[in-house]
């Protein structure tokens, strides 16, 4: 195997391992920094189209460093599912997000938010714990909209009751797990998305 090949395999894997629970539509979305190998981006483009041979799987690029790129990875109907709640869409309409929802514009309005917070032109718009799925209540106490007390850290900080928000975070590790299994039993990484 010539280092390219053992690069772009690596680069699949350690990737796959990180959003297997967006990649199976358990947890809608992920932001993850990919590392560049030798200053070239051509690994992570092939392991870019390797991802996106599944379907429901979308890649946002955000930003471009020497050696580092930071990436949005979304399960669209997982996505479209978690916004799709009206105490959701209303909280997000407060924070400017467009009336009329469509998965389409409130990802471009947190693309661009997520762009001028790394142009250093806006604070980072933690709203994205929606996007990830965190429950709304923790979303709230971690951006100050809310009285809740912090109860447990971990992944995410939880707010108030905490029953919902472990078991959220149990559902995302079940299926990380879930997937991690069956990758490794992947013989051809290319063919990952036979197991979802």
């Amino acid at each position: 195997m010539d280092n390219l090949s053992k690069n772009l395999e690596e680069c699949i894997i350690c990737v796959l391992k990180n959003i297997g629970a967006t990649l199976i539509g358990v947890k809608p979305a992920e932001l993850r920094t990919i590392k560049v190998y030798d200053g070239s981006y051509n690994v992570w483009n092939r392991c870019k189209n390797v991802i996106l041979l599944n379907e429901e799987v979308e890649v946002i690029e955000l930003n471009k460093r020497a050696n580092r790129k930071k990436v949005f990875f979304y399960h669209k109907s997982a996505l479209d599912r978690q916004l799709s709640n009206s105490k959701i869409r209303n909280f997000l309409m407060k924070l400017g997000y467009p009336k009329e929802y469509d998965l389409k514009s409130y990802l471009d309005f947190l693309v661009t938010r997520l762009r001028k917070h790394d142009l250093g032109k806006r604070d980072f718009p933690h709203e994205i714990g929606i996007f990830f799925g965190y429950p709304l209540k923790d979303v709230l106490g971690f951006m100050g909209y809310s009285d809740l007390e912090c109860t447990y850290r971990q992944e995410w900080k939880v707010y108030g009751e905490k029953n919902s928000s472990l078991l959220q975070k149990k559902k995302f590790n079940l299926a990380r797990r879930q997937f991690n299994r069956k990758l490794e039993q992947v013989k051809n990484i290319d063919q990952f998305y036979k197991v979802i």
